[in-house]
């Protein structure tokens, strides 16, 4: 049993305001997109003399002391395209050691002004910052922490909502690809703002009686196309006399057009796993990770050019020396059988909540799930020490020295990989690179009522949306 195809769903997510003048500059020295203009060269690894050059009209275009919306950009991206409109980012935030305090969605806000109905916020810079709840309490003590003298305003807004949209149909990536290309790709901040304000006039997606309502809107572009996200000043319900009723969200064209069911949040979380997208929240509480283990270099989250931020040295020089060593990659836990196997084999991963494997996880807290062991599937033989590329006289050797144990000495296994996190019958685990690029089959060590320990196997999934 899989995820619906199509489904909107309220995600439980917290959302932060920051407000003004310095509100721009703030966020830029924070999180590993770029907010400002200008870029600062002040290490030879920080920014190419290309990139400096490519760079030097956004200046003249963009004020950050108004409220101009966001640059967007893809390192991926061949052509090095920059376009500036209203709708929101994926973005990360680091420690001072470049490690990962949490991913998050920024959104300017308000996303557009139609009619002049958000005059008053658009005096100034504002942003709503999108985060999981269970970071919020630290990542405001972390906000408050760097604001010294800025001139911000920030505060956690209980009167904002979080919710998603997503359609697996090709009709509706065609549709989403050609509401991009002509409401979101702005070349100044005067344009973004129109073709906003155009978004909401047309109804192509809202019904333009709620624009007061939309403040802030986004594509989720992890992966190309994956959703929409959007933020709202009350809550979608039809049972909440405070709130807006399901059937006046979206426009009569695009419900003529696609189906508008909602969904538990739940199906979205499963969703995001079996196409191998990984948000912090995933992992542990406490578990350290680097920004490419997560994949943000993947999930359209990083600028190379934008100067100084916390974490950024050594996140830069590890893209710019190309040598990243792990990532999370998604996995399908099964029962080690030649059944099994072979379908896997000639398979891409798929989520199934109904698979009997999901059982063997059953007491397993989720703050032990990186303590379980993996290991290859197939293993080298421990009673052929050439098999391990050993030298067979040192066994002699050591048998011959008075001080050496006689006994059969079983070597201590180390686990190749880490699991930070399980839905059903798939999983997301911290991998090698060099290891998945020679073996895609492991197996999973799970306690066991019965043997006190059980293997079952796992399959990594390389996801077809990543670069080559």
């Amino acid at each position: 049993m899989r995820f619906p195809n199509v489904g909107l769903a309220q995600l439980s997510k917290t959302l932060i305001t920051i407000r003004g003048p310095d509100a721009t500059k703030f966020l830029n020295g924070l999180i590993t997109s770029r907010l400002l203009p200008n870029i600062v060269k002040k290490k030879q690894h920080t920014i190419s003399e290309s990139e400096e050059n490519r760079n030097v009209n956004l200046s003249e275009i963009i004020d950050v002391s108004k409220n101009y919306g966001l640059i967007h950009e893809d390192i991926y991206d061949p052509d090095g395209t920059i376009t500036i409109s209203r709708d929101g980012i994926n973005s990360m935030i680091l420690n001072s050691k470049g490690r990962v305090v949490t991913d998050c969605f920024l959104y300017p806000e308000p996303f557009h002004n139609l009619d002049g109905m958000f005059d008053k916020e658009m005096e100034q810079p504002g942003f709503v910052l999108e985060v999981d709840s269970s970071i919020s309490s630290q990542l405001m003590m972390l906000l408050k922490l760097h604001k010294l003298s800025a001139k911000v305003d920030i505060s956690p807004d209980k009167s904002l909502f979080s919710y998603y949209y997503y359609n697996d149909t090709v009709q509706f990536d065609e549709w989403l690809e050609e509401i991009q290309f002509k409401y979101l790709k702005g070349q100044d901040p005067v344009t973004a703002l129109q073709d906003a304000n155009s978004f909401i006039k047309d109804e192509l997606f809202f019904n333009s009686d709620i624009a007061k309502n939309i403040l802030g809107f986004a594509v989720d572009n992890r992966i190309p196309n994956f959703g929409v996200k959007f933020v709202t000043n009350k809550p979608i319900s039809n049972d909440n006399p405070e709130g807006i009723p399901l059937e006046s969200v979206f426009s009569s064209q695009f419900k003529e057009k696609f189906d508008t069911t909602t969904i538990a949040e739940d199906e979205v979380i499963r969703r995001r796993f079996e196409n191998g997208v990984f948000e912090t929240q995933d992992a542990p509480k406490g578990t350290s990770l680097l920004p490419f283990e997560c994949n943000l270099d993947y999930v359209n989250g990083l600028s190379l050019d934008k100067g100084c931020y916390v974490g950024q040295e050594l996140t830069i020089r590890s893209f710019n020396n190309g040598v990243i060593r792990k990532r999370i990659f998604p996995v399908q836990f099964f029962e080690i059988t030649d059944e099994s196997l072979d379908y896997l084999q000639h398979h891409p991963i798929e989520l199934d909540s109904q698979d009997p494997i999901v059982d063997v996880f059953t007491g397993i807290p989720d703050s032990t799930l990186t303590k379980l062991e993996i290991t290859p599937l197939q293993e080298k033989s421990e009673s052929n020490p050439e098999s391990d590329g050993q030298d067979p006289s040192a066994s002699t050797a050591a048998a011959a020295s008075p001080f050496a144990s006689t006994r059969s000495v079983r070597k201590r296994k180390t686990s190749i990989g880490k699991l930070m996190s399980r839905q059903d019958n798939l999983g997301l685990v911290l991998f090698p690179v060099a290891d998945v690029e020679k073996n895609q089959f492991y197996k999973l060590e799970v306690p066991s009522l019965e043997d006190g320990h059980k293997h079952i196997g796992l399959k990594v999934g390389i996801p077809d949306w990543w670069p080559e």
